[in-house]
């Protein structure tokens, strides 16, 4: 990178608070994991493959979605009650914030 990002009160740069909010958590690692892997899926399939309590899937889908790491099939805000939500990973987000975490701490 050419220049260097100006760093916050915690002294975290600006460009690397949002990887660390995305991706900070086994949670939601599991679930990118999970959906990179088998496809798009529910939230009562990630939380049965996962073994975790669908509240708390639910509520990482939701900081995912909002932090544009995955995608809603059909897009949240359009879906009807009862309908199905379908999440898949924005590969190239992910990607993006993965470099940005790695050049933060020296890998790359």
């Amino acid at each position: 990178m050419s220049r260097r990002p100006a760093t916050n009160s915690n002294g975290w740069s600006e460009w690397l608070e949002d990887p660390i909010k995305a991706l900070g958590n086994l949670v939601r690692a599991g679930i990118i994991g999970y959906l990179r892997e088998h496809g798009p899926a529910t939230r009562g399939q990630i939380a049965a493959a996962l073994e975790l309590p669908t509240p708390t899937v639910a509520a990482s889908l939701q900081a995912m979605l909002q932090a544009g790491l995955l995608r809603a099939d059909p897009p949240i805000d359009q879906a009807r009650s009862g309908q199905r939500i379908r999440y898949t990973v924005d590969d190239e987000i992910v990607s993006r914030m993965y470099l940005q975490l790695g050049q933060a701490i020296g890998e790359l």
